[in-house]
């Protein structure tokens, strides 16, 4: 199977499974809090460096790692760059459903409205599971780009539940 087919495979398969939940359409109009343990702002560049167990919290959207880059533009957050040993985000959709993000290095774009995952990516949604060291979520649409020509792609897919009505 070429790297062609199995993206599409991959995108149909995960597009089936999250049921086209879609990241929470009014996070991007929350205030954004940020909590580190010390803090570095460059008002001239936009960019603002913050150390020591960063948490990041718009809205539902958290954003956790050792180091948060910001960079601002006209007073908007354009994108954050989160490091650390497991960088993690997570965001709970419009149905409610929690998505969690974890890599050595995560890029939140806000303006594009897309996360990328490097090393030791991994998305986890309702049970299911993608792991590869590139991933790319497009969060307006819900959709998952995953893996390089380099890379092998690890999916996980749980069985829908069967419960048993008594009668």
């Amino acid at each position: 199977m070429n790297a062609k087919t199995l993206l599409l495979l991959t995108l149909f398969t995960w597009s089936c499974v999250v049921n086209n939940a879609y990241a929470r359409t009014d996070d991007g109009e929350k205030p954004i809090h940020i909590t580190a343990d010390s803090a570095e702002l460059d008002e001239n560049s936009g960019i603002s460096i913050y150390r020591g167990d960063v948490k990041m919290v718009q809205g539902t959207t958290i954003l956790h790692g050792d180091i948060i880059t910001v960079y601002t533009a006209n007073d908007e957050v354009e994108k954050m760059i989160s490091v650390g040993n497991l960088a993690t985000y997570e965001e709970t959709t419009d149905d409610g459903d929690i998505i969690y993000a974890e890599s050595e290095e995560m890029i939140h774009n806000s303006a594009k409205k897309k996360v990328e995952l490097f090393r030791r990516g991994k998305i986890t949604q309702v049970g299911h599971v993608i792991r590869s060291d590139y991933i790319l979520y497009l969060t307006e649409e819900g959709l998952i780009d995953t893996g390089t020509k380099k890379d092998r792609i690890e999916i996980t897919i749980q069985p829908k539940t069967k419960t048993n009505a008594i009668k």
